[in-house]
């Protein structure tokens, strides 16, 4: 599974229980809250891309500034993980040499085999103001590297926070999406189901409000969910 944001939240999926994956705040620089930073620990400054490890199962890369420890109002996490990404297109970038730099901060599991089931939460808080384009902006994707890429996200794009299926019509699926305003500012968490495959796969995925157990978005599916996944 992928965490994208104007950078590129990756989580993959892997394991066998309802495990807590890891926990999000995410933020723009130009309008970061303005709480101590005491209580955090610099993972990533910035200025150029990082890698690390929450765990032996879990790994991150980040071209932003990213913490351990969170001091965002209203963020109800408590092991939590803080990024932020530059307004600014020429900052953060994953690779300033390439011909299509990117910002990019990814949590990432271990790769998945296909036939294996694994289920995970987290908790997610993206702060407003949070600007979408036409571009792609995945806060998650279900990424298999045996078909060189995503299956599916959840995209903010265009003012919405949308499922994008890569691998099926969604006009039968029935891709849901929510306005951007009703995601932002508010501890979600997040509940993925999925057997990874070619073909006998299967994918669900829940996004409730912690403060209220109000479901805002779900989405099922079945076919190729890939394998060698993440």
């Amino acid at each position: 599974m992928l965490f994208t944001n104007a950078l590129s939240l990756f989580l993959p999926i892997s394991a066998s229980l309802v495990t807590p994956i890891t926990c999000l705040a995410v933020e723009t620089i130009s309008h970061r809250d303005n709480n101590p930073r005491s209580s955090q620990t610099q993972l990533a400054s910035g200025s150029a891309i990082e890698y690390g490890k929450v765990s032996n199962s879990l790994s991150w890369q980040a071209s932003g500034p990213l913490y351990s420890g969170c001091n965002l109002s209203g963020a109800k996490i408590s092991d939590c993980y803080q990024l932020s990404l530059s307004s600014v297109a020429t900052q953060n970038l994953e690779d300033y040499g390439s011909s299509t730099p990117r910002q990019r901060t990814e949590f990432l599991t271990a790769s998945a085999a296909a036939g294996t089931t694994h289920k995970y939460q987290w908790s997610y808080f993206l702060k407003s103001p949070v600007g979408t384009s036409t571009h792609f902006f995945h806060l998650m994707q279900l990424f298999s590297r045996d078909d060189g890429g995503p299956i599916l996200t959840l995209d903010a794009i265009n003012g919405v926070i949308a499922i994008r299926d890569n691998y099926r019509d969604c006009s039968k699926t029935g891709c849901p999406s929510i306005p951007l305003n009703t995601f932002t500012d508010k501890t979600t968490i997040h509940t993925v189901a999925v057997t990874y495959g070619s073909s006998n796969g299967s994918f669900k995925y829940v996004i409730t409000d912690s403060a209220t157990s109000n479901v805002l978005l779900s989405y099922s599916a079945s076919g190729n969910m890939g394998g060698n996944a993440s």
